[in-house]
């Protein structure tokens, strides 16, 4: 070997192993860095003409894993899945209680049942009327509180899913700029594991938000996907996602899949490209992650619990109110105010009989007597006003709400009815007596556009798409000079029906529509007017009844309340009931009747039908039963979300564990590798000292 070989392979030596010691450096500098692998360097012989002439760098690599990386990305995509539903439900569950709490809906039931019979006993007592709309108070804010909440948290979800979109696209972005950088370094042969380090780190952030999948290509860089195959990144070009929030949501604002008639629905979608097309919106994709949980939370989860909450609340409303409409608060009050609006011209369809009565306050004796026998003969809102307001001791009018007004024409003499058995149609085959369904003495109030007459929803259906399998005739009578039908064969399904009453020239024209909402795994059917016009709807078939069509509940317990003239007066809380056989001068109202609130009592116990709402099929029981079937569903899944959190969270760190003793740095390790570096330059030093001092002595027996 010549001097001159001698020397070039001592400088590559010492080249080699000064890059190699720049590594070691880096290593032990970062041991403790989140996300950095070990960097393992591989040297190999240089040779000329079959000739040794030193040593090379031929590798700088990563100590890694990869089939490691992948499954700590899936599985961080389940745990942060888990952790935002976990943050949820256990917000939702400190909110609704369990069915044992003090302060659940369930306990606030057991104390309005328990003030009604105490009321019942002594109807004339002052303490118990104001403890029992005492309690009834702090019924309607607990649950107005847990409707209030369950949207505010929607909100707050589609606000999050908004931020993360945001997130995901700008790491996307940063994904294809290294992916830029790396191609390039690969290209000219420079080192390129730092870079890979960093785009493993934002694939770990984006694998938190998303469920991805990635594929490396021959020249280093990586293309992007969703588990549903969409593409997210192609080498370099990366594809845009936006989501925009929707702002403050109701019960009934919801997403609709890109498939459904109805679609776009209040919510929109996440999109790619800067599109705002349906096949372009990815949301029903989005799998794992913390999008697929907010998604989740605010298209199922939570409205499941809003219409759990919903149906107890009309439950709660129809009970009562239909009970404290057969009675009369004792003195009665001057005047009677109905809660739902109406136009002079609404066909009404009542049955049976009704007696309304002008009552001595002071005596309870009967002024004045209005007995309608037959209430099929007064056909229309004004007829009944009409009626009511040729009483000689009595006015009715409709006032500039469209509220029905009853009242004495002496401040002496008070307002009393007795629904005797009067029954008004509403939807289908359901019907209320004459108080309850003009709404004259509620207890309770829950409108949410003026009227109950005004829309109508059916339970939950497993799906919209499948042949109902009956026939018949629907019937909308708008007034009574305006109606129209709509019929259905047995082989349409709730989407066509709904097509088909949207399609009908008469309900166009009033401004009747009907269209397909989601309720959790199921599917609702919503026929109303936009107007806010009453109208009734009747079959000829079975449809109606099938499907559980009544009037529309969503966001009841939104603005559930107590009426604010009992909540003001709590002596107006009706105990007693009108006579339908005293004659003038004769007692109309007996001081000491509890007839009507022992009825309101008994409600609470009674085994009533629940149709299929949210996530609880239907089923019969009592409504304090029902309360507590859906607190111990909402506290069943804060458990499961807990514990799958919990569950895969140890996972993950054991499997970060593994991935850790892979590719962490080993401080022992990396300083014996250091001694050996340290050699290895002092040695190649060494050689290119003699070496040097070889070539004097040859250049000094030269001259």
């Amino acid at each position: 070997m010549s001097l001159t070989l001698a020397i070039q392979s001592a400088v590559s030596g010492l080249q080699s192993t000064q890059r190699a010691l720049q590594v070691t450096s880096e290593n032990i500098a970062n041991v403790n860095t989140e996300g950095y692998s070990r960097k393992d360097v591989s040297f190999s012989q240089t040779t000329l003409a079959g000739v040794g002439v030193g040593v090379q760098i031929s590798a700088i690599s990563r100590s890694v894993d990869e089939f490691l990386l992948r499954q700590i990305r899936e599985t961080q995509t389940i745990t942060n899945n888990y952790e935002v539903r976990d943050k949820f439900m256990s917000e939702i569950q400190a909110l609704f209680g369990t069915p044992s709490d003090d302060n659940s809906v369930a306990t606030s039931l057991v104390g309005l049942k328990n003030a009604f019979e105490a009321l019942a006993l002594t109807p004339e007592n002052q303490a118990f009327q104001f403890e029992a709309i005492a309690e009834a108070r702090e019924l309607a804010l607990r649950v107005r509180t847990l409707g209030e909440n369950i949207q505010r948290l929607r909100t707050e979800a589609d606000a999050e899913i908004a931020r993360l979109v945001s997130l995901t696209d700008a790491g996307i972005e940063n994904v294809s700029a290294l992916n830029v950088q790396i191609q390039r370094g690969e290209l000219i042969g420079e080192d390129t594991s730092s870079l890979r380090d960093g785009r493993d780190r934002e694939l770990e952030a984006l694998s938190e938000m998303i469920d991805i999948q990635a594929i490396e290509n021959s020249d280093g860089r990586i293309d992007l996907f969703t588990k549903g195959g969409r593409t997210l990144l192609t080498g370099s070009i990366a594809i845009a996602m936006d989501h925009g929030a929707a702002g403050g949501l109701n019960a009934a604002t919801q997403y609709l899949d890109p498939d459904d008639a109805g679609y776009p629905g209040g919510i929109t979608g996440i999109f790619l490209n800067g599109s705002t097309a349906a096949a372009d919106d990815i949301t029903p994709e989005i799998s794992g992650g913390q999008l697929q949980a907010l998604i989740a939370l605010r298209d199922r989860v939570l409205p499941d619990l809003q219409s759990e909450l919903d149906q107890l609340t009309k439950t709660i409303v129809h009970e009562v109110n239909n009970q404290h409409n057969t009675g009369t608060a004792t003195p009665p009050p001057t005047s009677l105010t109905s809660t739902h609006s109406f136009a002079t011209t609404d066909d009404i369809q009542g049955t049976g009989a009704v007696r309304i009565s002008v009552i001595d306050r002071t005596t309870g004796a009967v002024v004045e007597n209005l007995d309608i026998a037959d209430l099929s003969t007064v056909g229309n809102a004004g007829s009944m006003v009409s009626s009511i307001d040729a009483m000689t001791n009595a006015s009715a009018s409709i006032n500039s709400n469209g509220n029905i007004v009853i009242s004495s024409d002496d401040a002496a003499n008070g307002i009393a009815i007795n629904v005797s058995t009067s029954a008004y149609t509403t939807v289908g085959g359901n019907t209320r007596n004459f108080g309850h369904y003009f709404g004259f003495n509620d207890m309770f109030q829950a409108v949410t556009d003026n009227s109950d007459y005004n829309s109508f929803v059916s339970s939950q259906q497993a799906d919209s798409t499948t042949a109902l399998g009956i026939a018949g005739t629907l019937t909308f009578d708008i007034d009574q000079s305006t109606a129209a039908t709509v019929t259905y064969a047995s082989g349409d399904d709730l989407d066509a029906i709904a097509a088909n009453i949207t399609a009908n020239a008469t309900l166009s024209t009033a401004n009747i529509v009907a269209s397909i909402a989601n309720d959790g795994s199921g599917r609702r059917m919503v026929i109303t007017s936009e107007d806010n016009s009453n109208f009734v709807l009747t079959d000829s078939g079975n449809l109606l009844s099938g499907i559980d069509m009544d009037i529309d509940e969503r966001r009841f317990s939104n603005v559930f309340a107590v009426r604010s003239e009992i909540a003001d007066d709590p002596t107006l809380v009706s105990r007693g009931t009108l006579s339908l056989t005293a004659a003038a001068t004769e007692d109309g109202i007996v001081s000491g009747d509890g007839t009507a609130a022992n009825n309101i009592a008994g409600r609470f116990d009674t085994q009533l039908d629940f149709a299929t709402h949210g996530g609880i099929a239907g089923t019969s029981s009592t409504i304090s039963g029902y309360a507590s079937q859906m607190l111990s569903l909402q506290a069943s899944l804060a458990a499961e979300a807990k514990n799958q959190f919990e569950f895969n969270g140890a996972y993950l760190e054991s499997l970060k564990f593994r991935s850790d003793g892979e590719k962490g740095v080993n401080l022992d390790e990396e300083l014996s590798e250091l001694v050996i570096l340290e050699q290895a330059f002092n040695a190649a030093a060494r050689i290119v000292s003699v070496v040097d001092s070889m070539f004097d002595e040859l250049f000094n027996s030269v001259t």
